[in-house]
């Protein structure tokens, strides 16, 4: 799941640490290794297929240089986050997919493994797969089928996202299964985790990486 990359409306918490270009610049790279990430993932799992739920309308252009030739491409439709996951869910389970995995894009050193094990978790089970993140939301979510109850009065973009979908699940009646938990780039501490894995030797994150060095080189040149 994606948002077109536009100046000034990506990655905003991350403006007082990069300029509003330096963020739009920032997303297009997490994206990009997003790809590479799934690529990855299917060259394991060769019967996968790859798609990018994107948002808004009108904005295919924006993601030319970004994905790879073969991706399909879904537009994303609902008011807010859960109607958005929601949505997806549906569409794609309406154009034949027995189970689908979604991921944001903002997790460039996600191990493949825990990718590979979401998969193998939703193709078995009937159970919610999650991947929760450090602050309290999810990076992933899978499922063989639609459960709309746990999209339902989460308070989006809040620490309590993932503890209030496990509550909807309960009351549901939903078993969930929980990956290891990995953590979203959306803020400057964030960040500068991230760029203390890359700088302590991580081979991940080809593009992302690239874009912090070159960053780095600018900015001891001045």
């Amino acid at each position: 799941m994606a948002k077109a990359p536009r100046l000034g409306e990506v990655k905003t918490r991350l403006h007082s640490v990069l300029s509003p270009a330096e963020a739009t610049e920032f997303y297009r790279c997490l994206l990009r290794d997003t790809f590479v990430l799934m690529e990855a993932v299917q060259g394991r799992r060769p019967d996968l297929s790859l798609v990018l739920c994107y948002t808004p309308a009108g904005e295919e252009e924006a993601f030319k240089c970004i994905e790879r030739d073969g991706a399909l491409r879904l537009l994303q439709r609902g008011a807010d986050l859960g109607e958005r996951l929601k949505h997806c869910f549906e569409d794609l389970f309406a154009a034949g997919f027995e189970s689908v995995v979604l991921i944001d894009a903002d997790s460039p050193t996600l191990p493949l493994e825990y990718l590979l094990a979401a998969f193998e978790q939703v193709q078995k089970t009937d159970a919610v797969v999650l991947g929760p993140t450090v602050d309290g939301g999810y990076y992933l979510i899978g499922m063989r089928r639609l459960h709309p109850q746990i999209f339902e009065r989460i308070p989006w973009s809040t620490e309590h996202v993932l503890a209030e979908t496990k509550e909807r699940a309960r009351e549901a009646g939903v078993e969930l299964i929980l990956l290891p938990e990995w953590y979203d780039v959306d803020t400057p501490k964030e960040l500068e985790q991230l760029i203390k894995e890359i700088s302590a030797g991580s081979s991940a994150a080809t593009f992302t990486r690239a874009f912090l060095g070159n960053r780095n080189q600018a900015d001891a040149a001045i």
